[in-house]
C-alpha cells in the first residue's frame, strides 16, 4: 500500500442488506423478536439502478433498523425489499457455502430469546459453545429462511440485543485476512475449529476461523475457512438475492479512497456515485462498490466522523 499503515479507508460498518420481497414482516419480527427498531425507511418507489448494476431503473424500498444504541452508534439491518426486478433464489443454509451467512447479536438471556424467536417461527438449529469465546451460542433460522446467530452474554444491559458479527464462509482465509487488513480489518484472534455443532455440522470437522473488526466499533467479521467439509462455491452474484447480500462501510471521502486504491491495483465494481436516500433525512452519499476475494460485496459509503458518538 502506498498510504500510510496508520490510515485506514474503512472505520465501521454502516449496515448489512438483508434482502426481501416485503420490508413489513422482516422489520416485524426483527423487532419484536430482537428488540430492535426501524428508525428510517425509504419511500417505496422507482430509482436508479446503476450504482447496483443494473440498467434503468429498479422498484423497492429499504427500511434500516438498529439496536438499542441508535444510528449514530450501532451499525444497522438494511432490509430491502424487491418487487422489480423481483428476489430470485433462497438464502444458504449450508455453513460451509462460501458467501454471508448470517447476522450475531449478543443476547442478555439466551433462553428466553430463544423462546421468543421461536415462538414468532424462527426454526432452532444448534447450540453449543465456539473456540472463539466462552459464550453460549445458537443458530436459528427466520421465518425467511435466513439464518441467525445468537450469543448469550451477562454483561449487557437488560432488556438490549446488540449486533455483535457477520458470519463468513471464505475458500482461502490467508487471501481473505489479507484483503480485509488493506481494507482496514484488525485481527483480534485467530482459531482452529474441531466442534461445529454449536452450527449443526457433526465430526469431522476442520476449520480455521478469523476474528477482525473495523477501528471505530467492536462490531466483527468472523472468516471461517472450512477443509473438512471444504469450502464450496461462491457468495450470490444478483443484487436481488434472497438473503444477506452486501455491507457498507463507511469511509472519510469515497472519490479518495478510490482513486488510492485503484492506484495500488484493487478492483472496484464502478466508480463512484452520488446516491440520493429519498424520504430520509441522511444527505446525499458518495458510494463505490468493491468485492472480496469471494465476491462479498462491500459499499465504500461516505460518512464523516461527526455523524457518530465516539
Amino acid at each position: 500500500m502506498s498510504w500510510d499503515a496508520s490510515e485506514k479507508p474503512a472505520r465501521r460498518f454502516l449496515h448489512i442488506a438483508y434482502c426481501c420481497d416485503d420490508t413489513e414482516p422482516v422489520v416485524r419480527f426483527l423487532e419484536d423478536g430482537l428488540k430492535l427498531k426501524n428508525t428510517m425507511t425509504t419511500t417505496k418507489g422507482r430509482s436508479g439502478g446503476a450504482i447496483l448494476g443494473f440498467e434503468g431503473e429498479i422498484e423497492g424500498a429499504a427500511a434500516f433498523v438498529y439496536d438499542a444504541r441508535g444510528p449514530r452508534t450501532s451499525p444497522a439491518v438494511e432490509v430491502q425489499s424487491w418487487i422489480d426486478p423481483k428476489l430470485v433464489g433462497e438464502p444458504m443454509h449450508d455453513p460451509t457455502e462460501v458467501g454471508i451467512h448470517a447476522v450475531g447479536y449478543t443476547v442478555l438471556d439466551i433462553d428466553q430469546a430463544r423462546d421468543r424467536l421461536v415462538g414468532l417461527g424462527y426454526q432452532m438449529v444448534a447450540s453449543g459453545q465456539t473456540p472463539m469465546n466462552t459464550l453460549p451460542w445458537i443458530t436459528l433460522i427466520d421465518p425467511t429462511g435466513v439464518p441467525t446467530d445468537l450469543v448469550g452474554d451477562p454483561s449487557l444491559p437488560a432488556d438490549q440485543t446488540r449486533l455483535r458479527h457477520l458470519r463468513i464462509t471464505c475458500s482461502d482465509l490467508d487471501k481473505s485476512l489479507a484483503w480485509y487488513e488493506g481494507v482496514g480489518f484488525e485481527v483480534l484472534g485467530s482459531y482452529y475449529l474441531q466442534d461445529a455443532g454449536f452450527l449443526g455440522i457433526g465430526d469431522p470437522v476442520e476449520a480455521r476461523v478469523a476474528r477482525l473488526c473495523l477501528p471505530d466499533e467492536p462490531f466483527e467479521v468472523l472468516l471461517f475457512n472450512w477443509k473438512q467439509p471444504s469450502s464450496h462455491g461462491h457468495h450470490y452474484a444478483e443484487p436481488n438475492h434472497a438473503g444477506l447480500f452486501r455491507c457498507a462501510l463507511g469511509v472519510d471521502d469515497t472519490k479518495v479512497w478510490y482513486d488510492k486504491m485503484k492506484a495500488e491495483g484493487w478492483n472496484f465494481d464502478r466508480a463512484p456515485m452520488l446516491v440520493p436516500l429519498t424520504g430520509t433525512p441522511v444527505p446525499d452519499m458518495w458510494i463505490c462498490f468493491t468485492s472480496d476475494p469471494d465476491g462479498v460485496p462491500y459499499e465504500f459509503v461516505q460518512r464523516p466522523r461527526s455523524a457518530f458518538r465516539p
